[in-house]
Parts: C-alpha cells; structure tokens; sequence
C-alpha cells in the first residue's frame, strides 16, 4: 500500500467524520481489518472504501449516532450532474459548506469531485439506487447556494470576518 492511496483513504475517512483524529482512528481501524482479511480482491482501493465505510456506520451505530435528514418532498429532483458543475464554490466557501453537510452528504461530494465518479459509479460504489445519489447531489446544491447567499449578505452588510 502506497502512500499515495493512504492519503486518499485519509482523506475519504475524513470526509465521514469531519474530524481528523476520528479519522485516523477510523482508517488504522480498517486498515487493520483489510489486513486482516485472506481475500484480496481485485480493487483494493474500493474494497477498503467499503470497508471504512462499514466500520463508520457501525462507529455510529454503537455511539448511537444518527446523521439523517428528511427529504422536502415537494424539492425540484437534480437531474443532472452537470447542473452541480456549473456552480462555482470559492475556496472560502468550501469548509462552511463542509460543516454543513452530514456524513452521507460528505461521502458522496467526495466519490463525485474528488475521485471524479459518475453518479452511476457512486451508486453502484455504495450500493444506493441513483436517485438516493442525486438527492444527496440536489442537497448539498442547495446548501451551496444557501451558503453563497448568506456569504453575500453578509458582504453587502460587511459584516465579513
């Protein structure tokens, strides 16, 4: 195992706890448990995804911790990828977004803008239906946008830090 990859499964533990002890115990927790284990698949990478992404939900099983949030029924659906592409997030902007989005919400902006997966891929990645996907998708667009709206708000108010 490179460190190439260990950076990039930090970086995915880090994206489920929003906190990087947690995530370092997380991915040395299933890093030993990908040890551990005789089979070796044929994508490493994906099958230690998989496997923190178990032990973050039975992490939060245990500590009964529950990151849910209801779906507004009455929502536009995302129908595209693409329409999340076309919105620019200032690097300002990103950790307030972040602090905003649950877990589930922060995995799949991960799998979509830092590995660069489809929604198919990422569906089929985390074994949810695409359009469980493209709500989460849908959801954090709109966090995005709430959070610029606020931002600016504040910028005409000039009541920036």
């Amino acid at each position: 195992m490179d460190r190439e990859l260990l950076q990039a499964l930090y970086r995915y533990c880090y994206c489920l706890t929003a906190h990087s002890s947690q995530a370092e115990d997380l991915l040395q927790t299933s890093i030993e448990r990908w040890i551990k284990c005789r089979a070796k698949p044929a994508n490493p990478r994906a099958y230690i995804r998989a496997i923190i992404r178990n032990q973050f939900i039975d992490d939060c099983r245990r500590l009964k911790v529950v990151d849910f949030e209801s779906l507004d029924e009455n929502a536009p659906a995302l129908l595209d990828e693409r329409c999340l592409e076309e919105i620019f997030i200032q690097h300002d902007l990103i950790e307030h977004l972040f602090d905003r989005l649950n877990a589930a919400e922060r995995e799949v902006l991960y799998l979509w803008a830092v590995e660069g997966f489809s929604t198919a891929e990422i569906a089929e990645d985390l074994g949810q239906p695409r359009g469980s996907i493209l709500s989460r998708l849908h959801r954090i667009k709109l966090k995005s946008v709430a959070l610029e709206l606020d931002q600016s708000s504040k910028l005409v108010r000039g009541q920036t830090k």
